[in-house]
């Protein structure tokens, strides 16, 4: 753990930031301008919003502006509570930016470095979860049972209703199953594999 790694990771969230883009048929590399993670995310929640209200006269919200709506609200209340926690009082008039900024400052003073370390696994758990919510990896659903629990088949709760799906789904790196959970990495998907082969 560096504090160039917190520096970085606190500047992903608070400000906007150069990229690297390299277009995958020409090779041409360029370097757009990305808005900052915690702005992406309040734009999540707006856009969710005024999506689900002109498709449904209910007005609830698409599920993503659902997961953008709790992540911001954690992210906030931590935010709040690590702001007391420094300073001894709330501060409402600083926004998260200026909250986790200062919270980044704060942990240049301990020497142990565990304070930095917090707030670096902090904002790592934070970046992570807003790119994961804005560009989902697709999961592909696999045939069979799971070794773990047996289930062929579990249930989802989207947009008001219960979805049945296959219990194993998979990206390219993790296989989950969605009825108890059980997850594979690494050589652990190889082996769930042939498990699987071995069954059918």
């Amino acid at each position: 753990m560096s504090h160039a790694d917190l520096r970085s990771t606190v500047h992903r969230l608070t400000r906007d930031h150069k990229t690297t883009f390299v277009d995958s048929e020409t090779g041409h590399v360029s370097y757009p301008t990305e808005l900052a993670l915690f702005t992406q995310l309040r734009q999540e929640q707006a856009s969710g919003s005024r999506a689900a209200t002109g498709a449904k006269s209910s007005g609830s919200r698409s599920p993503i502006a659902l997961g953008a709506v709790t992540l911001w609200s954690e992210i906030r209340e931590t935010l709040n509570t690590m702001h007391i926690a420094l300073t001894g009082k709330d501060n409402p008039t600083l926004t998260p930016e200026q909250k986790l900024q200062h919270w980044a400052e704060a942990t240049t003073g301990d020497t142990t470095g565990q304070s930095a370390e917090n707030c670096l696994r902090s904002s790592i758990k934070w970046a992570t979860a807003i790119e994961t919510l804005l560009n989902p990896v697709p999961r592909l659903e696999v045939k069979g049972a799971c070794p773990t629990c047996e289930a062929t088949h579990a249930w989802t709760w989207v947009e008001d209703e219960y979805v049945r799906n296959t219990a194993i789904t998979a990206t390219r790196h993790e296989a989950r199953c969605g009825a108890c959970n059980t997850s594979w990495e690494g050589p652990a998907i190889n082996e769930l594999a042939n498990t699987l082969g071995k069954a059918a």
